[in-house]
């Protein structure tokens, strides 16, 4: 499968980086992928094929149906890929925000705790 991991992702025109951040994966994941050290789980296998533009069943068997190819410039494909790796980039963006607001809160909350106790001790 790695082999096919890499004959479609630059077919795409896209870096082992730029697939892993769509992914929501670390570059070292892709890589291990590409190199058959490694598998995908199912649902990162899914947004893969999507994000590739190819079938699953190619990707995971690389059977090709009705002897069609999979890897042509295929305008819709592509921009349907790029939107979801533009959707993708944006919910990791959005989640790493949401962490680091909680950080905030929590940061903020033990400072005003430490604020009640220095008033209670007075």
């Amino acid at each position: 499968m790695g082999g096919r991991i890499v004959t479609a992702r630059t077919a795409q025109g896209v870096t082992p980086a730029q697939l892993a951040a769509r992914l929501g994966v670390l570059k070292k994941t892709v890589m291990n992928w590409e190199a058959d050290r490694s598998a995908p789980r199912g649902n990162k296998l899914v947004t893969l094929a999507g994000l590739l533009g190819v079938p699953l069943v190619w990707l995971t068997t690389g059977e090709e149906t009705e002897g069609k190819t999979f890897l042509v410039d295929d305008r819709k494909t592509r921009s349907l890929a790029t939107k979801m790796g533009q959707l993708l980039s944006l919910h990791q963006q959005t989640s790493n925000l949401i962490l680091e607001l909680q950080e905030d809160i929590n940061h903020l909350k033990n400072e005003i705790d430490m604020d009640e106790n220095e008033i209670l001790e007075q």
